[in-house]
């Protein structure tokens, strides 16, 4: 709690001066007008109101900071009320004590009650608003406490996240593609062959990118190329990849992410000799764009789908920009945020 304000040697000494001249003047004008102010100003009880400022505020810190060293566990609201009763009781007791003792050694006659009960209502009105200065700044400090643990929150779950879409394996396309190799097994031994090369491409760029957070596109676009080849042994060649506007060599990607949105893809739409999948790729606002033409199943692929957004989750590990999918025109837009290399810059001397 050292950082609470109030406990700052700056604060402590710019405080009381300030708040004495305040109340000083306060005094004079309640009993006078603003034109009798140069004939009544004292500099001796300048000075007794400063000193009065000083009794109250470090009175009130000492007994804050004696409040903050007790483990005692009480409710917050109960913490409020028993710091502004004591902190008030004490300070205005010795408020009472001192300006009693000043009028009576001081000036030689006794305070009366209508002027003790000005000091008092004055230095009271300080006490409640020294504690309210206090309580706010604690409020911050529990609101912000609250807001970085669920930042923390946020981004271990994020990362756990990242964590999880790296390692996955993809068991529905391991499954159906060593089903599709027992079916090119009794038809071609050499296509099967190119079926398993292909297969293991796929999986060998998982192992091989499992601890890297982002790739090049391009790395990424060879193991889609693989991925294509796969899918097309079961579809009869009706899925094409459009890459003719894409820059392959600065953009980054997490590993895998465009495998996991064509298997997407694919599980969720009709594919036929007179529906062809044509996905395309682009750029446009910052985006690596992955679109296609809609043709939904009547039934969607939930662990595809899962997958997806897991993916989605992913990208708000690295990029500000939010990964997205759009339908628009019966079109499917899948967005990636376009993370490029930065250049080095060179020194001129």
């Amino acid at each position: 709690m050292n950082k609470v304000f109030i406990h700052n040697p700056f604060f402590r000494l710019c405080s009381a001066p300030v708040f004495g001249v305040m109340v000083y003047l306060l005094i004079i004008l309640i009993n006078n007008t603003v034109e009798d102010v140069n004939e009544l100003f004292n500099n001796q009880e300048l000075y007794v109101c400063i000193g009065l400022s000083f009794v109250s505020f470090e009175s009130m810190r000492l007994i804050i900071w004696l409040l903050e060293r007790r483990s005692e566990e009480k409710s917050f609201e109960i913490k409020i009320a028993y710091q502004v009763i004591l902190t008030l009781m004490v300070s205005l007791i010795l408020i009472g004590l001192s300006i009693s003792a000043y009028f009576r050694y001081v000036i030689g006659f006794s305070i009366g009650n209508s002027e003790l009960n000005i000091f008092l209502l004055i230095f009271g009105a300080a006490g409640l608003l020294y504690n309210t200065l206090y309580f706010s700044q604690i409020f911050l400090f529990r609101e912000n406490k609250s807001r970085i643990e669920q930042e923390r929150a946020l981004s271990e779950n994020l990362e756990s996240e990242f964590v999880a879409f790296q390692n996955e394996v993809n068991p529905d396309l391991l499954y159906e593609s060593l089903e599709n190799l027992i079916l090119t097994l009794h038809q071609s031994a050499d296509k099967a062959e190119e079926y398993i090369d292909c297969l293991a491409s796929i999986y060998r760029h998982s192992i091989v990118n499992r601890d890297k957070e982002l790739i090049s596109l391009q790395e990424e676009l060879r193991a889609l190329d693989q991925l294509v080849c796969v899918l097309n042994n079961k579809f009869q060649n009706q899925i094409h990849l459009n890459l003719s506007a894409l820059d392959k060599e600065k953009t980054l990607i997490i590993p895998g992410a465009l495998l996991v949105s064509l298997d997407a893809i694919v599980r969720n739409t009709l594919i036929s000799a007179e529906a062809p999948l044509e996905v395309k790729f682009n750029y446009e606002d910052g985006y690596l764009i992955m679109s296609h033409r809609i043709n939904d199943r009547l039934k969607l692929h939930q662990h595809s789908i899962d997958a997806f957004m897991r993916l989605q989750r992913s990208y708000s590990f690295f990029s500000e920009i939010p990964f997205v999918q759009v339908k628009a025109n019966k079109e499917n837009y899948i967005k990636f945020p376009a993370m490029k290399v930065s250049e080095p810059t060179e020194l001129k001397v």
